[in-house]
């Protein structure tokens, strides 16, 4: 590249970046996005959870106990539904029924997590269970968003591991991707979910949004009863991971028509406005067919 392209590269992602911040800005509040994994062995904790105000997510463990009831409950009170697809971890930990292993080939993966979306009604997404090995893996990691972007699925790297591959797979597919920002409860106390809670919101505030993976735990559905009615009037808003989505494919197009509207300009200023002109005409001629 040269230094003139390299600059001209730079200054368009610089303007780009400026003009997403104030379309942003322009567009929604702080939003929080919620995702309560690990539903499917328990009933009682899993009702629980659905119960939860507002649009929390549910991510559904494949083949266990109660994954379809919970799926369709969830599902018929609004919520968003995910698969919970259990992948290789590095301490070999025990990963239960659909799991995805560094030991499959291509078309064994894909069989396998094929039959876990299936066994999972109104599945709207998907993200990593354990898989701090799998995720590091970028063939493994192609191939499940190959899955997910011919059934028109999101995914949610858990980011597990420091190492994950897996959201820089789903850009590269094109697969709507999201990376969890914080673990709520992975110690079961209030204290500590207080103040996990309280960090998400303030990188929501911060960037904008923030990604959120909790648990069935009885403490940790019992705090954010209390905590979710109150954070509206922090200026932050609960969306669904697939409704966030969409707001930003929305703000990114806006983004690119203000950028091509930029070019449009300059390109008139090089003509002495000729082209507006044009465009008037074009306008106009398209009003009339209307």
């Amino acid at each position: 590249m040269s230094r003139v392209s390299a600059t001209a590269y730079s200054f368009g992602l610089v303007l780009l970046l400026l003009l997403f911040q104030s379309v942003r800005a322009e567009t929604a509040p702080a939003r929080l996005i919620i995702v309560v994994d690990d539903l499917g062995n328990s009933l009682e904790k899993g009702l629980a959870a659905i119960d939860l105000p507002g649009p929390v997510a549910y991510s559904v463990l494949p083949h266990t106990p109660h994954s379809v009831a919970l799926a369709e409950k969830a599902y018929s009170q609004g919520k968003e539904v995910m698969l919970h697809a259990p992948m290789a971890n590095t301490a070999h930990l025990r990963l239960g029924p659909g799991a995805l292993t560094e030991n499959q080939n291509q078309l064994q993966l894909e069989r396998i997590l094929r039959d876990d979306i299936a066994s999972v009604p109104h599945v709207s997404g998907v993200n990593n269970h354990m898989g701090s090995l799998l995720t590091q893996q970028r063939s493994k990691m192609d191939w499940v968003m190959g899955v997910l972007a011919e059934q028109g699925l999101f995914f949610l790297d858990s980011r597990t591991t420091s190492q994950t591959t897996a959201w820089k797979s789903a850009y590269s597919t094109g697969v709507p991707w999201l990376v969890r920002d914080v673990f709520l409860d992975h110690e079961q106390n209030t204290a500590f979910i207080d103040k996990q809670f309280r960090y998400g919101l303030k990188l929501a505030q911060e960037q904008g949004f923030a990604v959120l993976i909790c648990h069935p735990y009885p403490v940790t559905i019992r705090y954010l009863q209390q905590a979710l009615p109150k954070i509206g009037e922090q200026g932050i808003q609960l969306v669904a991971p697939s409704g966030f989505l969409f707001q930003q494919a929305e703000a990114r197009r806006l983004v690119e028509a203000r950028l091509a509207e930029r070019q449009l300009d300059h390109e008139c200023d090089r003509h002495e406005g000729h082209c507006r002109d044009s465009l008037a005409q074009q306008g106009s001629r398209h009003a009339l067919k209307q």
